[in-house]
């Protein structure tokens, strides 16, 4: 028990330093859930009633491999945290890969960021979710398929 509170202790210090924001692991929900071969994400939930969930892998990520894993543990991403509170870190590194891949073109709209913002090199990852469809999957790195780890449903209300 108290190995949890150091690792929800540990937790929120590590978020605080990477993304720069205050966030209180009220409850965790799922710990170290592997969702890929070097990957394991902990979802949890704070005090004022929001999911979370925090992604951590050896090597490099990019943010399209980040949302794939989230979408691939049943949970439906709302608000993908930028690294160290840059609000403009995706749209500057997808603009810098954009003038190196095309040196004369102008960027006309978001359109022409969109692959470029889904390649930005993000790792670890925090993603508020939206929605958790009845169970949060892990992957097996034994028989490389993604099984049941918890039953957990979660909804945000969204208005019309």
């Amino acid at each position: 028990m108290n190995q949890n509170i150091f690792d929800d202790m540990a937790l929120q210090k590590a978020i605080k330093q990477q993304f720069d924001t205050n966030l209180d692991v009220a409850e965790v929900v799922a710990r170290a859930v592997p969702v890929g071969m070097a990957a394991d994400a902990t979802v949890f939930k704070t005090g004022n009633g929001h999911i979370f969930v925090y992604i951590a892998a050896q090597g490099s990520q990019v943010l399209d491999d980040m949302r794939k894993m989230v979408r691939a543990m049943q949970c439906e991403p709302a608000v993908t945290y930028p690294p160290h509170g840059d609000a403009d870190y995706f749209d500057r590194i997808a603009r810098e890969k954009f003038k190196i891949m095309f040196p004369g073109k102008h960027i006309t709209g978001e359109d022409d960021l969109r692959y470029y913002k889904s390649i930005t090199p993000y790792n670890p990852a925090l993603f508020r979710l939206a929605r958790v469809a009845g169970e949060i999957r892990g992957y097996d790195r034994q028989s490389k398929v993604w099984r049941k780890v918890r039953d957990y449903s979660y909804s945000t209300i969204r208005p019309n």
